[in-house]
């Protein structure tokens, strides 16, 4: 009988029996990182006096990110595990023997592991953003007590001191950098006396470097005069430790944010290499599902008995660990200007993808 006549019921039968251990496979995944992610930081909340309340709170926070996390391990994992049921019970073999292509098995779980992705996209857009924040400000201010004594928002930071406001465009806490700072000196009057701009400042250890440092002032005719200063002229009373409260990681920026930021620093003449990989991470990480899936379901669909199946799923974890060691490696190579961010962020989705695709061909 043509295996076609089958496919619906197949199909279904094949999404139920992955859904379900997908949902699994991710609740294990997802509890398992909050229970390391817990016991690693507990002394830090002991230390802190942290109320069970914010603790439960910021680790309720963090879940989002974790489950962006954990579904491609979980995708692969609920493929392995799902076919390699069905192998060891021969319902597999018996859809091949009624007509049933790899295919055709294949199509509706990569039909599963596209909607996934697109459902990550709009998960790390929308969800992800607002909740890593949030589990970021009650870390560093409400348990940490590092307090920020300034204004902050999406595009900039602002704070005032002595006669003066300051105005930052980015703070990276990875490499101690400040980028776009601008400090506007006010008279007695409050009026403006005068503007210092600086590209960008590095923190040495016991100081902030600052390049590219310019005065601007109004002359008598009211003309704008911009006047280099020494790299001393512009000199910062904070640390990196007070602006740690607001620091912001990729993932605290949607993707429209992060791409708002790259073409305001961009227009402002600082380096937005690794901000261009990230953003490209966005659209590249979600589609990991799909790769997972095209690994997984022929290798696990290979053999029909337990110790072809336990060789499928060491073969296909292989697989899976390389993949992640080549895009910490691409990421990496983007990360320094050697690979443009585009190609830094999909080669490993384009390399596992035809891996996968061979499988595919040589499973049929």
């Amino acid at each position: 009988m043509d295996g076609a006549f089958w496919l619906p019921t197949i199909a279904r039968y094949l999404l139920r029996e992955f859904g379900r251990t997908f949902a699994l496979c991710l609740g294990a995944f997802v509890g398992l990182y909050l229970c390391v992610d817990f016991f690693e930081r507990f002394p830090g909340f002991l230390s802190h006096g942290a109320s069970t309340r914010l603790i439960v709170l910021y680790f309720a926070m963090k879940v989002p990110l974790i489950v962006t996390q954990m579904t491609p391990v979980a995708v692969l994992a609920s493929m392995l595990l799902s076919l390699g049921g069905l192998a060891r019970r021969s319902e597999l073999m018996a859809m091949r023997s009624c007509g049933v292509s790899i295919w055709q098995i294949g199509t509706p779980l990569l039909g599963a592991c596209l909607a996934i992705a697109l459902v990550s996209i709009g998960w790390n857009e929308y969800v992800v953003p607002a909740a890593s924040m949030h589990a970021h400000y009650i870390d560093r201010v409400q348990i940490k007590n590092k307090g920020f004594r300034g204004h902050f928002n999406e595009a900039e930071i602002w704070y005032h001191g002595d006669g003066n406001f300051t105005n930052i465009d980015r703070f990276d806490a990875n490499r101690n950098e400040i980028y776009g700072l601008r400090r506007y000196e006010f008279d007695d009057d409050f009026q403006l006396r005068r503007l210092i701009e600086a590209r960008m400042a590095r923190w040495t250890g016991s100081g902030w470097e600052t390049s590219d440092v310019r005065e601007m002032r109004f002359g008598p005719d009211g003309t704008l005069e911009r006047t280099p200063l020494p790299t001393s002229a512009l000199q910062l009373a904070e640390t990196p430790e007070d602006f740690t409260a607001v620091h912001r990681d990729s993932e605290d920026l949607s993707y429209q944010s992060l791409a708002r930021e790259i073409d305001d620093l961009r227009r402002k003449g600082i380096d937005t290499t690794d901000a261009r990989v990230d953003l490209w991470l966005k659209l590249a990480v979600p589609f990991t599902s799909i790769v997972m899936a095209l690994i997984a379901i022929p290798l696990a669909s290979r053999h029909n008995r337990g110790s072809g199946v336990a060789a499928s799923v060491g073969a296909a974890l292989a697989v899976g660990f390389s993949y992640w060691v080549v895009l910490a490696l691409t990421t990496s190579l983007g990360r320094g200007g050697v690979l443009p961010p585009p190609l830094a962020a999909w080669t490993a989705n384009l390399i596992f993808g035809a891996i996968g695709l061979i499988f595919f061909l040589s499973a049929d």
